[in-house]
């Protein structure tokens, strides 16, 4: 029997939960076939941090409900979410979220149903669905397919510690129910969301929105699309620009006072690149969604037997990203802080609005991103409210409206020269707006 699993968050790779789950069902007594794969962002650096990249897949940009549809569309339709939560409500939730996301698309790795009736239907035949919440230590039983049910007990007996609970909720009502209320007068929207602290950043597709005021619950409200006030906290209006036009329904919402509020308890062997001739690219970035996969492999792994040791074979070759220029202050601070487990330079252009998801970075100091960025890079520092600006003329003008633009030679001279061509273009461009530039250690090449 093969079992897909889905890894959610840095806290339970952290804590050795995320390796110590995957190893039991791997073991001989166990009688499982598994293969785990990270979905979402903020985890991947954990697993680099773990030496776990073998065990786990993290070559897939993927978010966690699109790791399920991407197990099932490949036959593996027993899967089950690994997670330490906050709390036991935000666990229940997350486990929820994951569900009606994957219900949304019929269940079929993409295709099939819309949502609604049929598309919750349809993705309950085609699944087995439970949830290793190690907050509390909980099996959640969400959805249990005819035939599976032998499994699912040769499962719980691998955690016999853990308390199995049965969801209370039908398994067709995730795929029916809506979680937004509508008011057809006005055209708003309203989504509230659980699980909330006093202070929390509210993060929506990686933006941060706004700060919980009240505990418990805050509801997000949009009209046409966009956010347009948060109940029970504040909304950061500058923020928005960085978001298309939402479905409140389906958007991925997180709260967090920081991103990573864990620190591994032991670290991995560092994984030294073996070299070779790829070509090398400079690549743009607004957000860290696609950092990942230009620097472990574009789809590695994806559909194949070996799973996360393909996607660490392909991360131990060469990335072909050797310069990344990022825009906004959160942005570059995450982005070092990947960058520099693979040894990638980075040129930063910030203005001092941190959000403040990144534990260390405080209030935006120019030198408080000192120990994020990798040796041998940079980070600009523009008058308040200009690094956007700054960074369409930087996209327009040197990626010629694009993300990435291909350096001539691969050697480490040339992505050096290519390095300081780039890093002269970017405060050229910035002109008058440029009030520092912070420079990390001498390079190590």
């Amino acid at each position: 029997m093969k079992i897909g699993v889905v890894i959610h968050g840095p806290e339970v790779v952290d804590e050795g939960e995320a390796e110590e789950a995957v190893k039991r069902l791997k073991a001989a007594n166990a009688g499982f076939k598994v293969e785990a794969a990270l979905g979402g962002i903020t985890g991947k650096t954990a697993v680099v941090d773990a030496g776990l990249r073998r065990l786990i897949d993290i070559s897939k940009d993927l978010r966690p409900s699109e790791v399920v549809r991407d197990f099932v569309a490949r036959g593996i339709d027993f899967v089950v979410l690994v997670n330490r939560a906050k709390t036991s409500e935000s666990g229940f939730r997350l486990g929820e979220g994951i569900l009606r996301n994957f219900f949304a698309t019929g269940g079929t790795g993409g295709t099939g149903g819309t949502g609604g009736t049929k598309g919750g239907a349809t993705a309950t035949a085609k699944i087995s669905f439970l949830q290793l919440e190690f907050c509390g230590r909980r099996i959640l039983r969400w959805v249990v397919k005819p035939g599976d049910e032998e499994v699912c007990k040769r499962l719980t007996r691998v955690f016999s510690e853990f308390r199995v609970e049965e969801v209370a909720e039908s398994k067709h009502e995730l795929g029916s129910r809506s979680r937004c209320r509508r008011d057809a007068r006005s055209g708003l929207v309203y989504r509230e969301i659980r699980g909330v602290s006093p202070g929390e950043k509210i993060v929506v597709d990686g933006v941060v929105v706004g700060v919980a005021s009240q505990a418990n619950a805050v509801t997000l409200v949009a009209r046409e699309g966009r956010l347009v006030e948060i109940l029970g906290g504040t909304l950061i209006k500058h923020n928005l620009e960085k978001l298309p036009s939402l479905d409140l329904e389906r958007e991925m919402v997180k709260t967090a006072s920081v991103i990573r509020r864990t620190r591994p308890r032991r670290r991995g062997k560092k994984e030294k690149s073996k070299g070779g001739k790829r070509k090398k690219k400079a690549c743009f970035f607004y957000t860290v969604e696609g950092i990942f996969p230009r620097l472990v492999g574009r789809g590695a792994g994806a559909g194949a037997e070996a799973g996360a040791e393909a996607g660490a074979e392909a991360g131990a070759e060469e990335a072909e990203v050797a310069v990344a220029v990022t825009v906004g202050d959160d942005t570059t601070s995450i982005a070092g802080d990947i960058l520099k487990r693979f040894g990638v330079r980075l040129i930063g252009i910030t203005d001092g609005d941190a959000d403040g998801l990144i534990d260390g970075i405080k209030t935006g100091a120019l030198e408080e991103y000192e120990k994020f960025l990798p040796p041998g890079s940079v980070v600009v520092r523009l008058k308040p409210e200009t690094d956007d600006l700054v960074g369409q003329r930087v996209k327009a003008e040197i990626f010629n409206g694009g993300e990435e633009i291909e350096l001539e030679g691969v050697g480490e001279e040339e992505v050096a020269r290519w390095f300081e061509e780039l890093k002269r273009r970017v405060l050229e461009l910035a002109g008058e707006e440029v009030v520092g530039v912070l420079s990390s250690s001498t390079y190590e090449g």
